[in-house]
């Protein structure tokens, strides 16, 4: 009669041991923390929730997104290196926490290849080249001639050193072949400013920040950085179209990734579920009216991207005003 309870006993001290080596099964019935290393209520925050929402949805854990922001997004970024590697804890990274922080001064706390393990990437933000309206260029090869001829050369605004808006800024003046004044700001608010009153020339900024003043004729949109044309400005071309296929936003991505040693099982399991989510039609819709691109990736795409954004920007950012 003592047999049954023995057993019993053996069994669940055996499914204890052996509910690590069964990831799936375990983040089902667990609690998942993603952080995200800027203030909550951005569009990344947003993206994030959004997709986490329908991971719930489907029948995956329960998923807690906490905004952790400071440093620029190092502060999220090294929580989460110091958490427990038992996939319970993510990093929603970006290009700003796995290329940019790591090339500035004192962006050595961590190492953005060493101390994660990449799981997938969720979206990007395609962006548009805009211009003030007083700019006479109407196209993106117009611009560059202005370039080359106006004294001092055109000015572009950016939300900041590293920033998106700064970066394809640069890539710009190096497709063009001519310098361009970088104007940087304190966030995209202060630069939309300067912009629509006609202080800086241009400015690579999101389309639906910008609705009203394009609509008002305030600015006037000449290209845009997405692969593909985008709906809310179907008459602007892609800078591929016009000649400039290296100006590009594909490196504005965010994806997931978990601290180092965070055992195989668990990153495949997150990575299905995570994909399965962001590839859902109603997230896809509605992260686009956001203005929001989902793309996902293999954990292996995702850390070459690493290496090639880290590569290809690593030298501009250190060679800006406030690197080394």
């Amino acid at each position: 009669m003592l047999l049954r309870p023995i057993l019993r006993t053996c069994m669940l001290i055996a499914a204890a041991m052996l509910a690590p080596m069964l990831p799936g099964a375990a983040l089902a019935q667990s609690q998942l923390t993603v952080v995200v290393a800027v203030a909550a209520g951005g569009s990344s925050d947003i993206g994030m929730r959004t997709i986490a929402a329908k991971v719930e949805q489907m029948g995956g854990p329960r998923i807690v997104v906490e905004a952790r922001p400071g440093g620029g997004g190092a502060t999220g970024t090294l929580g989460v290196r110091n958490a427990a590697p038992d996939g319970r804890t993510l990093l929603l990274a970006s290009y700003a926490t796995h290329v940019v922080i790591p090339a500035l001064p004192g962006g050595t706390q961590y190492d953005p290849i060493a101390d994660f393990i990449p799981i997938t990437t969720l979206f990007s933000f395609p962006v548009m080249l805009a211009v003030n309206a007083s700019v006479e260029a109407k196209t993106v090869p117009e611009l560059a001639a202005l370039a080359k001829r106006k004294p001092g050369g055109l000015s572009y605004a950016s939300q900041g050193v590293g920033t998106a808006g700064h970066l394809l800024g640069e890539l710009l003046a190096k497709s063009i072949g001519t310098p361009l004044l970088h104007i940087p700001y304190r966030g995209a608010a202060p630069a939309m400013i300067d912009l629509v009153a006609g202080r800086v020339d241009a400015m690579f900024v999101g389309v639906l920040p910008s609705k009203a003043h394009l609509e008002s004729g305030a600015l006037r949109v000449l290209a845009v950085t997405s692969k593909t044309r985008m709906r809310e400005v179907p008459q602007a071309p892609t800078m591929a179209e016009v000649g400039y296929p290296d100006v590009d936003s594909e490196f504005v991505w965010f994806g997931l990734v978990a601290p180092a040693k965070t055992p195989e099982p668990a990153i495949k399991n997150l990575h299905e579920l995570f994909t399965k989510a962001a590839a859902a039609p109603d997230v896809r819709e509605k992260l686009a009216a956001q203005g929001i691109s989902v793309e996902t990736s293999t954990p292996a795409e995702l850390l070459a991207r690493i290496k090639a954004d880290t590569a290809k920007f690593g030298p501009i950012i250190r060679a800006s005003g406030t690197a080394k």
